[in-house]
């Protein structure tokens, strides 16, 4: 799984597979979900992220346990 912000897009995406989607589907105004062939979600892209969620700073880890943070001012993506 990896997560990536577009700051020029301001687009946060998801990718849940690796692989390229088959189709797309916009759930609510802004959030898109791709879908493979056989209808699993490969992909979550929220548009606007920066006014959906505070990204100031990114959690990513398994929780409960000890969880990394990583500041996006260090950085335009993370992954």
């Amino acid at each position: 799984m990896n997560i990536a912000y577009f700051k020029d897009m301001d687009t946060l995406y998801v990718e849940i597979s690796p692989e390229n989607p088959a189709q797309a589907w916009e759930v609510h105004e802004g959030i898109v979900l791709n879908l493979s062939e056989d209808g699993r979600v490969v992909g979550i892209e929220i548009a606007k992220a920066s006014r959906a969620t505070n990204l100031d700073i990114l959690k990513i880890g398994g929780f409960p346990g000890q969880v990394e943070v990583i500041n996006k001012s260090q950085s335009g993506s993370t992954h």
